[in-house]
This record gives structure tokens, sequence and C-alpha cells, in this order.
């Protein structure tokens, strides 16, 4: 019989295995689907949106975005049917949909036209004009022919008819530079070209200017201006175009009660009629100068007969719109009204449908329609068509602290259904239809315009009995002992709900909460559901914390990129631009403290700082004020190393710049009180900062912030209160140089396992380890080149130099670089070898993308170092230097770098690619220590592989997979609580987030390792030892009586 004691080991046994299954299940196996990493394709906040219809399966939403892309949107779930994506060099000028293909025209001197096919945003073909000098700003239009698949455009200063037939123009008419053209109608056998005339001695108003091509030839017919201080940016003017009735422009002159109706081609305007006979309604003077015109089918060239528009104006305190048709009866000209409603706090839009003759599906609606949304409280819509009252209706309960106001609506067809396409200043696009207040469906945009983000990590899960002892006596969980009996209560309670589970076998509960979350309605997921505030114990679940252009901070789960909260931030009813994003606060297990996230920006009204201070969990406003607006504008913003004694807050720096009366810079802090005043005086090391880092700068100055004396000046601190500052050094350009960039500050994040690099005789050559380097990148002169400084900011001492004189710097070919440790990596495009000193690549011409890296040592010698304990920037230690250059297979879009908690693992450079992927490439590869021969066996102790220039643009390290991650323009990483395992996000116009571990998964078992077969080699020992203790105490108590 087996003793107690015994059947206790036992049992401890058993629930030791039972309970290491539980938390293996649950930390080592997190790569469900969506979990390790997650993708969001966008497309941005559209600036112009073309519904179009052709036949009766055949319709789509086109739109161009601020972020510069092309998209068509499938128009009954809202899902991207294709994009296109263009240079930043390169925007948007025109969008045209005819039958089955989409006509562009982008660029500015340089100038592309491209035509693709509408259901698969394949390109049809193209046509580029290069630079021309005689090209005036804002020039470009393009327009297609009727009948054919020709295109005529306004290319450079030339206007030109396109063939798909051919490569080059069919004519070619240039403009000789005399306007601005914007605008092309296209009539039946000619086509009229408008722009802002340039303004002349005789003329130096401005006025509209006419150019009338005959289609066939490219003769210029006739040549005129008209409508005298106008111009097609006014809002006192429209273009109406018809098929029927021909083309007109109809205006109103500044402070007049007139508008000028012209028909274009005829050099004076044909009729002037006043607001009486316009609109049918009398309006007094006052109200008839407040009156605009705007253009509201989305594409007008699609009228058939009468044109329509609308006009909006004030009479006493309120906004009325009235829209209107054109009628000729003869040589009578007629407007009628169609519908006129109140408009205050509204936005107008409107669509045409186009059905080739003959075409026309039976049932189905072709009117024009037109769309009104206000937005004061809830949204309420109306969509009007051929009669006085709406042909659909409805509301929309949205949070409009969570996105917004809205800005645009436009109504589209679904067949015979008509639904309205809102958008608003936060980044929604949804789409209405009558009868219901839910969307049929939404897209959110906003993060397409992130400016900044940071990681939040999320305070480790404890025990339900950990918080029910936290709330009956805070102190008892000051006893290391009692927190471990009540985590061993709890892992009895998870072996307990494992084995009622079915062992796991019936599936994971987070398949529940995954499965309910696809249960709720579009209106539901239209609000964030409840906040992730707890994250998990290998650290991989952290919000990632985004600040939008636009006005909008978001927080988004790493694990899902579930939204858990979201807060657009508006001045005024004007969204504010973010540009900086900061945890000041982090999270703290079981306390009564909530982290928080501060974001700086700028208002869009005054150009001045705004600062906001939202709970990182819940995204609510922290104090009476979700948005402070400062009287001034900063220059720099960065962490201080000091924390708010009264609200535990991390102090952010902000350097403003001197003005007329104070010349030298001004330095303040947020948040500016008399005790975080205080907290900052009272640290040893004074704050130093630089200025003159800009684009184009040709000095750069340090600065140190000075500290009153008095202490009566830090008691009397108020949040206006600003330091001043003194001036430590000036680092003058040579002359001709201009700077291009410099890398950010560094907040001391960073943790450095190796002080140095341990070579293959076991000697260690010491890192050079600076947290106040910083890299600038300097243009050369007119030739193109550029130079590399490495500058000590506290000191201005010049620790490095180089120059590369074939380099070159465009915005299509952006200079990058990336500081970490004592390694600094940067690319450029070159045009001939690279001029490196010491580097590998010494021959040939090689002409592309090159990398260069550069290591900083103390000394070129093994086991020399600095003695001092600590590290001073005015001390007279120059770095030994060590270069190497790669040529890159790729251009990359932004530079990156793995992290990990001690940076123990070795570290993996990641490459934003143009072709929108994420690569990443082992640190091994970028040592500038390289043999390039084949290394010794010193060198293959040290892990030195042989030098090789082109850099492998390996499939296997692809990060993203088949992901295609647009517009890359920032890479940040983040440690979690495995050593090995870092956490990468990746965000441009897409989102990507995924883990990482460059050295492999040392600290984790694999996924294939059994956890059955763990147990039931567990128990079978148990059971071994069951049965086989009995018997071997038998045969030593024979053995003794033998």
């Amino acid at each position: 019989m087996l003793s107690s004691i015994s059947l206790s080991k036992v049992a401890v046994g058993v629930s030791l295995a039972l309970s290491g299954l539980s938390s293996v299940a649950y930390g080592l196996y997190p790569d469900e689907a969506g979990r390790i990493d997650w993708y969001q394709a966008q497309i941005g906040a559209p600036t112009k949106i073309v519904p179009y219809t052709y036949n009766e399966t055949s319709t789509g939403i086109f739109a161009i975005t601020s972020r510069n892309t092309l998209a068509s949107l499938n128009p009954e779930n809202g899902e991207i049917a294709w994009r296109q994506t263009f240079g930043a060099d390169e925007p948007i000028k025109t969008l045209r949909v005819r039958s089955s293909q989409a006509l562009t025209l982008s660029g500015n001197n340089e100038t592309h036209v491209r035509v693709w096919d509408a259901s698969s945003g394949s390109l049809a073909w193209s046509f580029s004009q290069p630079p021309d000098a005689n090209y005036r700003r804002g020039s470009g239009a393009a327009e297609f022919l009727e009948g054919s698949g020709d295109a005529v455009a306004v290319v450079g200063d030339s206007f030109v008819r396109l063939t798909p037939e051919q490569t080059s123009p069919v004519w070619e008419l240039p403009l000789n530079a005399t306007a601005s053209y914007k605008r092309i109608v296209v009539g039946k056998k000619t086509a009229f070209v408008l722009g802002n005339a340039r303004p002349t001695k005789k003329k130096p108003q401005p006025r509209l200017q006419v150019v009338e091509v005959d289609l066939e030839t490219g003769a210029v017919m006739q040549k005129y201006q008209f409508a005298a201080e106008q111009s097609l940016e006014s809002g006192r003017i429209v273009v109406l175009q018809s098929k029927e009735y021909g083309n007109y422009v109809v205006w109103r002159e500044k402070k007049s009660i007139v508008w000028f109706v012209h028909r274009l081609g005829m050099p004076k305007p044909e009729w002037e009629l006043y607001h009486a006979k316009l609109v049918q309604v009398e309006l007094m003077p006052e109200d008839m100068l407040t009156s605009t015109l705007h253009e509201v089918d989305a594409d007008p060239a699609l009228n058939e007969s009468h044109p329509r528009f609308a006009m909006t104006y004030t009479k006493g305190d309120k906004t009325k719109t009235i829209v209107v048709e054109m009628f000729l009866k003869g040589d009578a000209l007629e407007m009628r009204k169609v519908v006129g409603f109140r408009s205050d706090d509204a936005v107008l839009g409107g669509c045409g449908v186009a059905w080739p003759k003959g075409a026309k599906p039976v049932g189905a609606h072709a009117q024009r329609a037109v769309a009104s949304v206000r937005s004061a409280d809830d949204v309420s819509w109306r969509v009007y068509t051929d009669s006085k009252e709406p042909a659909s209706s409805g509301k929309l309960v949205y949070d409009k602290d969570t996105y917004g106001p809205v800005v645009s609506a436009v109504p589209y067809y679904v067949g015979s259904e008509v639904r309205v396409l809102i958008q608003t200043k936060g980044g929604l696009l949804a789409s209405l239809v009558s009868g219901s207040s839910s969307p049929v469906w939404f897209r959110d945009e906003s993060l397409a315009h992130a400016a900044d983000m940071a990681f939040l990590e999320l305070p480790a899960p404890v025990s339900s009995a950990e918080y029910a002892a936290k709330a009956t006596d805070p102190s008892v969980l000051g006893s290391p002992v009692t927190r471990f009996i009540l985590r061993w209560v709890e892992t009895l309670r998870s072996i307990s709900s494992w084995v009622t589970s079915g062992f796991g076998f019936f599936g994971p509960a987070s398949d529940a909460s995954a499965s309910g979350e696809a249960a709720r309605s579009v209106a539901e997921q239209m609000v964030p559901s409840s906040p992730v505030v707890v994250g998990d114990h290998f650290g991989f679940r952290k919000l990632a914390v985004f600040g939008t252009s636009t006005g909008v901070v978001a927080a988004l789960s790493t694990q899902g990129g579930v939204r858990s909260w979201t807060r657009f931030l508006a001045e005024n009813g004007t969204a504010v631009s973010i540009e900086n994003v900061f945890i000041t606060r982090p999270s703290q297990a079981m306390s009564s403290l909530a982290p928080l996230v501060t974001v700086v920006g700028r208002s869009q009204l005054t150009g001045n700082t705004v600062v906001a201070t939202l709970n990182a969990l819940t995204g609510a406003p922290v104090g009476d004020q979700t948005l402070v607006a400062l009287d001034r504008r900063h220059v720099k913003v960065f962490e201080l190393p000091v924390v708010d004694p009264e609200t535990s807050e991390q102090l952010l720096g902000l350097v403003y710049q001197g003005t007329e009366d104070q010349q030298q810079p001004q330095f303040g802090i947020w948040p500016s009180s008399a005790q975080a005043a205080k907290a900052l005086c009272s640290i040893s090391q004074p704050v130093f900062f630089d200025l003159g880092d800009g684009s184009g700068s040709t000095q750069i100055s340090g600065y140190r912030a000075l500290c009153p004396k008095d202490a009566d000046e830090l008691n009397a601190w108020t949040q206006g209160s600003l330091l001043s500052t003194a001036t430590e050094w000036n680092f003058d350009l040579p002359a001709g140089e201009t700077m291009i960039s410099a890398t950010d500050y560094s907040n001391g994040a960073e943790s450095t396992a190796l002080l140095g690099r341990v070579l293959g005789d076991r000697s260690v050559l010491y890192k050079y380890l600076n947290p106040h380097l910083v890299t600038l990148a300097t243009r050369i002169g007119d030739s193109g080149g550029i130079a590399i400084y490495l500058v000590d900011r506290v000191s201005g001492s010049l620790l490095y130099s180089t120059a590369h004189e074939n380099a070159r710097v465009t915005s299509k070919q952006p200079f990058l670089a990336l500081q970490t440790e004592n390694r600094v990596i940067y690319q450029f495009w070159q045009e001939g070898a690279p001029n490196v000193p010491g580097a590998k690549v010494h021959s040939g011409s090689v002409r592309g993308y090159v990398t260069v890296v550069a290591d900083l040592f103390e000394s070129n010698q093994a086991d020399t170092r600095d003695e001092s304990k600590v590290f001073s920037s005015y001390d007279l230690l120059v770095p030994y230097v060590v270069t190497s250059a790669y040529v890159s297979p790729e251009p990359a879009t932004a530079l990156g770098v793995t992290r990990t908690g001690s940076n123990i693992s070795t570290r993996d450079v990641l490459f934003g690619l143009a072709s929108n992927k994420l690569l990443s490439l082992p640190d091994q590869m970028f040592d500038p220590r390289r043999p390039k021969s084949a290394p010794t066996k010193e060198e293959q102790a040290e892990g030195l592989v042989q030098y090789v220039a082109p850099l492998p643009l390996d499939p296997k390290r692809v990060l993203s997979h088949y992901n295609s991650v647009a517009g890359i323009r920032r890479i940040k990483s983040a440690p979690t609580h495995l050593e090995s395992t870092s956490l990468v996000s990746v965000y441009g116009l897409d989102l990507f987030f995924t883990r990482t571990s460059p050295s492999g998964t040392f600290d984790q078992l694999s996924p294939s390792f059994s956890k059955v077969n763990l147990v039931v080699t567990t128990m079978a020992l148990v059971v071994g030892c069951l049965l086989g203790g009995p018997m071997v105490r038998r045969k030593l108590t024979n053995q003794a009586w033998a």
C-alpha cells in the first residue's frame, strides 16, 4: 500500500504536469491566423469620387485619394477591386471614366496620361510628355473623345490628341504659356481648352482664357479671353456641359448681383440674368452677394440634355441651396428650379449615369441624382432625382468624436437602388441606403495618413484571485508567498476549466469571441469593441497607437489588428495635423494610474502647436480640455529624461524658433506646470538640442536650455512659460552645401547587450556608443553629390565625414539613413562607382542604389578602450570607423531594425521596398569587416562571411509574404518578454504587422512539440513508479532477510 506521502507526491506531479500543459498551450500557440501577422489594405481619404454605371452588370466607384492613389471600389461591399499608387511627385489631376476604361492625367511639368482597364486596373496604354520649359504651374487636364478610344490632354505646355494605335500624338498644339490650362470641354468637332490667363501689363487682373481647337487637325479655331476677375477656382463660376444644348460657363462678378451665361465658342456672353430670373425666387441684394455656384454632377460630360448645377445663398441666418436645370427654347434661356432645401451644416454631391445608345437596362434608374447630407446632430440625408420630393432619405447615427463631421456625399446606383456614399473628416467612408439607419458597408481610411506611431506595453494579466485580494485588502499582495498561493489558486481554476471543456479538443475560447465579432452588425462594427486593456505573459499583445495628419488618434491591438479605440481631434471643426506620438506614462500592473499617450501636432487654422493627452487604454481625454492650442509654433519636440512628480508623466521638450524680439530659440515643456519645471531644473545634466538640421539649411547650431536662478520664477511657472537658451556651438556647412536630412533623436530606450565585438582570437573591439550622435546628409552644390557628417549634438564635434560625388538625391531617388548602437546605415542612388573610403566596391561602373554601412569603434586596436567611467561628449575621443558598400537590388522607401528586450539576439535590418515588400536581412550581412577573400579560421570563428557586393533578395526573407504593403514610409519595432522575438509594425498607405525572431525561437518550444506525448510520457512514468515501487521495496526487503 502506498503511503500518504507518496500519494501526495503523485498528486503534485500530476498537477504540475497538467498546469504546465495549460500554460504552454496559452503561451506557445498564439500563431492562429491573423495573430502572428496581419495586413490592412487602404486607399486614403478620397479627394474625388466618380460613381459610374456602364451597363446592367458593370458598375463601380472610382476615387482619387489624398495619398495619390487611384482606386476602384466594389459598390456593393466597399472592397478594393483594384488600385494604382502614384509617386509623390506625380499628383493625379484628372480622372475620367468611359465605357470600360478610366483615364488619368498625373504629374506637374513631366506629365503622364494613362488609360486603365476599368474592371481589372491593368494599364491599357499610356503617353508621357518630358518636362517643358514653358510649363505653367497648375496646368493639366485630359478628356476622352466621344465615340472613340482617343483622348485629348494638356501636357506640359502643349495640347495633344492621343490614340492607343500609336505612341506619338496624332497632333500637338503648343499653348505658348499664355495661361494655366486646367479644363477641357469636348464638343462634336472641336474642343475648348479653358485656363486662367497669364496677367499682363495691359490686363493685370485675372480672367479666363479659351482656346477652341479642331479635333481632326489640331488647328486653333479661335482664342479669346472673358470673365474679368474670375478664375476656374472661384466659387462664383461653373462650367456646364450638354450633348444637346452645347457648353456654357456661368459666373457672377465680384460685388455684383448679375449672373453672366456664356456659350463656349462665342466671344461675348449671350445672356445676363438676375437672381430672380435664375432661381425663380426674390432675393435682396445683400442675399445675392452671398451666393455661390457649385457643380453637382461628378462627371458633367455625361449630361445628355439639361445641364444641372446648384446655387447656395444666405438669407438672414439660414443657408439655402437650390438645384437648377438649364433649358433652351429657341434663343431663349431658362433656368428651372429642380429642388430647394435648407443647407445649414450640409454637404452636396451629385452623380451622372451614362447608358450607351440602346443599352439601358429595362427598369433601371438612369436619372441624375443629387444628395444633400446634414450632420448637425445625427447624419440625415436625402436624394433628389427629377422631383421636388426626395426619392430616398435616411439617417445615420455615429460618434463624431470618433470619425468627425461629414465633408462630402455622392449618390450612386446599384441596379435600381440609389445609395449615398458619405465621407467624414476622420476618414470614414460609409454607404447608406433608404430604410436603414445602418450603413450597407463602411471603410475606415484614417490610418492611411498615419504620421507617427508608438507601442504601448499593456499590463501583464493577473489572476482574478489577485484582483479580488486587491479590492478587499491591497496590503495582502505585498507578500510574495501570498501572491504565489493566489496564482496557484487561479491555476487550479484554469485546470478545472480545461478539463470541463474537453481537454481543449473543442477549440480555444478565442474562437467564440472571433465569431461574436463577425456577428456584429455593420453599425456596431463602426464603433470599436471593448478596449484592449490587458496584455499577455509573453508581451506579444500591445497597443499600436497611431496619430494621423487628418486628426485621428487610434489604437490597434497587435494581435489581429482589432481597433481598440479611436479619437478625432479638431479645432473649431477643423482637423489638426498630428506629427508626433509619445507614450508619456507607461502601463503599470494593478495601478490606479492609467497609461497616457500625448500627441503633438499643428493647427490647420493658425499653424500653431496643439497638444492632446489621452488615456492610452480608452482614448478618453485627460483633464478638462481634449485639445490644448498653444500660441506659438514649435520646430522640434522630443522626450526628456524627466518625470513630472505630480502626474508621473514623462516630460516633452518643445523648441520654438526665435522671434524679432527674442532672437534666441525658446524652450518649453509639456506638461507645463511649476512642479514639472522644478523637476526639469533639478536634474544634474542640462538639456541640449540643435536647430538647422532641416532640408535646405546651411548651418546647424547647438543650444542649451537655461533654468532660472531665482526659485520664484519656477514657482510662478504657468502653461505659457518658457526657458531661455544659450548657443553652445555652430556647425557651418562648406560653401555650396545644403542640408538633406538628419537622423531622429534617440529616446534612450535602446539597450546594448555587448559593449564590444569579440574577434576570432578572443580579443575585443569596443564599440563607440554615443547617445548624442547624429548623422547629417548634405547636398554638394549643383553637382548632385552628397556628404555625410557624424556630429555630436552636445559639443558640436565633427566625429567623421565622407563624400559620395556620384550620388544623386531627388524626390524620386530619396536618401535614407538608419542609426543604431555603433552602426550607421544609409542608402542613396548612384550614377557611378561608390566613392567610399575603405569600401569593398572600388572598380567598375555601378549605377543603381547603394547601401553604405559604417561601424564605429573606440579604437582600431583590440582590447583598447576609453577608461572613463562616465561618458562625456566633451572628451576628445574620435571613433575608428570601418565602412563598406553594397549594391541594393531594389530601392527602399524606409529602413528599420529589430529590437529585443536586452538585444542579445542578433538584429535584422528591415527594408521597406518600393515593390511593396518588407525585407529582413541578417545583421551579419552588413558587417563592414567581411573579408574580400575566403575567410580565415579566426574570421570564421568571428562569424564573418566573404564579402559580396550585391545584397540578396531572398524570397524567404520577405516578412510581408504575398501581401503588397503599399507606400511604406516608416518601420518601427518593439521588444517582447521573450528575448528571441521582436514585434515589427509597418505603415504608410497600408498597415502591416508581424513578429520575427532573428536568432530563432531559442526560448520557445517548437510548434511541432507534442503536448500529448509529454503528458502521456509523464503519466506513464507516474504509473511506472506506482507499479514498480512496491516491487522494488519487496525485493529490497527480501534481500535484507536473506
